[in-house]
């Protein structure tokens, strides 16, 4: 058996590097995005800077325009925040709804396995600790949208969650730790394979979460 084409490993490889600082801010929020010197950073030609730019654009992440190049998106405003967090709210329920009567035990400990791992991020609020929190608590949304079984569901809040960098989760204020107890009640309603239950406790996480992390970009305006 073959592996994957050597360009695709490589255009993977650079394209998660580039998302990872775009993640990290090391690339700034609404900062030019030079091909040539991108590559030359990472060593690779500008193919595969390109193509991985591309697929970050369909992310949302970075943003094309014509003869100005590429940019990273900008840190979402208060409109943007509440437009995201009002589409959560229409698809999320309902992919909790639908995986709790199609979730296997194997996703339900994948979920478990995602939050002790933000629970262990929690415990320290520095920058590479908070990146590690927004990454597990994305797949956690992420594999319940995928244990729904509607692919267009999970396609579409995968590109939603790539956007969670955008609104900077901040350890302060307990926000982790209600994130983390929301989360364990989801957990909770899915394991009993409660459809309605399921749907109502996501609701209640995106709303407080909204209230929450709503605060913090108010603020930082």
């Amino acid at each position: 058996m073959t592996g994957p084409p050597r360009r695709l490993m490589l255009t993977d490889s650079v394209y998660e590097v580039i998302h990872q600082r775009l993640v990290d801010h090391e690339l700034e929020p609404g900062g030019k995005l030079n091909i040539n010197a991108l590559a030359a950073d990472l060593d690779v030609s500008p193919t595969p800077v390109r193509e991985a730019l591309a697929r970050l654009e369909a992310d949302g992440l970075v943003v094309k325009r014509s003869l100005a190049g590429y940019t990273a998106a900008k840190l979402l405003t208060s409109a943007d925040f509440d437009n995201l967090f009002e589409m959560r709210l229409l698809l999320e329920p309902v992919a909790a709804s639908r995986a709790a009567t199609s979730i296997t035990d194997d996703e339900l400990g994948e979920l478990g396995t995602h939050l002790d791992a933000m629970r262990a991020a929690a415990v320290d609020a520095g920058k590479p600790k908070s990146r590690l929190f927004l990454h597990h608590d994305a797949l956690f949304h992420a594999k319940i949208a995928d244990a729904s079984r509607n692919p267009l569901i999970s396609e579409t809040l995968r590109r939603f969650h790539a956007h969670a960098h955008l609104y900077r989760l901040h350890f302060r204020d307990g926000i982790a730790e209600a994130t983390c107890q929301e989360h364990q009640r989801i957990i909770d309603a899915l394991s009993d394979g409660d459809a309605d239950t399921a749907a109502a406790t996501m609701r209640s996480h995106l709303r407080r979460a909204q209230d929450r992390l709503g605060s913090v970009i108010s603020s930082e305006l």
